[in-house]
């Protein structure tokens, strides 16, 4: 994690949001490379924290082709099994191949190693999608009300 990250504490637990990111109120971030026209997606960390540990990360394969609002992920916790949708269509161009051996990479570093994929968008920016500030501010609300 980084010392700029923005975070809250709700009871025991710290959730993390990294600033240069933008996120779905889904719970997914996405960070572009607007020069190589690329975003890479994955879990926020409230995201994972909150859906517990993670036994498998289903992909799509790379040059599959994605819609708005269709799925990028499939999730199986502990807990729960998550759909992650895309807040955008393009195309996938790579996928995390070592969620297939250790999908416990998003509990470990969801900003990091535990990415999912990267997208190529058929546009770019898109609507909809938070800053770290506003999905900080979402994020707590949806902390708050799941500890209540």
């Amino acid at each position: 994690m980084s010392a700029d990250d923005l975070q809250t504490t709700i009871g025991k637990f710290i959730f993390r949001v990294r600033q240069d990111y933008l996120y779905t109120a889904l719970g997914a971030w996405l960070c572009a490379d607007e020069a190589a026209g690329i975003v890479r997606v994955g879990l926020t960390d409230f995201m994972q924290q909150s859906s517990g540990d993670i036994a498998f990360a289903e992909l799509p394969p790379a040059s599959a082709r994605i819609e708005a609002g269709g799925e990028i992920a499939a999730i199986e916790t502990v807990k729960v099994d998550i759909a992650i949708t895309s807040p955008c269509a393009g195309a996938v161009v790579a996928v995390n191949d070592a969620l297939a051996e250790s999908p416990e990479l998003i509990n470990q570093d969801p900003y990091g190693a535990g990415w999912l994929l990267d997208l190529k968008p058929d546009a770019w920016p898109v609507d909809g999608l938070l800053d770290a500030k506003a999905y900080l501010a979402v994020m707590t609300r949806q902390a708050q009300e799941a500890s209540a």
